[in-house]
């Protein structure tokens, strides 16, 4: 009885996994939309924008479905408690991830790109390939973990290191922003920098993902 409930318990979890890895899949489609909208904020392409908004906006919506069936997956089923809390913790995160990559995409609607600072715009593309490199490398942590927990576990740190590397070019950026605020309207000076806190927000929670997949590595080795 015990094997029996245990196969259940592993049964349910992998294909709450599965549905994660669908779920990462969207989120992959944000960091895609987010990384082709501040291109077209760069080249001061404003209809771009809007277009490209529209596609992070779907696909966040679509993640959100999505996360609704991994739930009730996990609440349907017969599951270790532990591998309940840490797949809805690593869900939550990777939705966080596309929670701040919208953002940043939003304000980006509310501003003439014309008005920002070229170098600031060059920063806050950065920033994105960074997150968008780090998402897809979560996409191929999280479908590691079944059968190659030990792959997922270096995966998680070099998910780490592209953090920190987002961490180094937010202070290069913020330092470019505040002298932009010396000479701009406070408008665009705000704006300038909730971007930038928001893709380094995204970039946070990347790790955040990370080590959520450390612990679910763990408990699989």
């Amino acid at each position: 009885m015990v094997s029996t409930w245990y196969w259940v318990s592993t049964h349910v979890s992998r294909r709450a996994l599965q549905r994660s890895d669908t779920h990462i899949d969207l989120i992959l489609e944000v960091a895609k939309s987010t990384l082709q909208l501040f291109k077209c904020f760069k080249d001061d392409d404003m209809s771009c924008v809007q277009e490209m908004f529209n596609k992070v906006f779907n696909y966040e919506r679509e993640a959100d479905d999505v996360k609704r069936k991994v739930f009730e997956e996990l609440s349907n089923g017969f599951i270790h408690p532990i591998d309940r809390d840490e797949i809805v913790r690593l869900v939550l995160a990777v939705d966080d991830i596309a929670t701040y990559l919208k953002a940043a995409s939003r304000r980006a609607l509310l501003i003439n790109p014309k008005l920002v600072d070229y170098e600031i715009k060059v920063y806050t593309l950065i920033m994105c390939e960074k997150v968008l490199s780090a998402v897809g490398l979560l996409k191929e942590a999280v479908k590691s973990l079944p059968t190659e927990p030990n792959k997922a576990l270096a995966i998680a740190n070099d998910v780490e290191r592209l953090e920190e590397e987002v961490d180094d070019i937010r202070m290069k950026a913020l330092d470019r922003v505040l002298r932009f605020c010396n000479h701009t309207e406070i408008s665009a000076c705000i704006i300038a920098k909730e971007i930038i806190d928001s893709l380094e927000n995204s970039a946070d929670r990347c790790e955040d993902t990370a080590d959520v997949v450390r612990v679910l590595a763990v408990l699989r080795a």
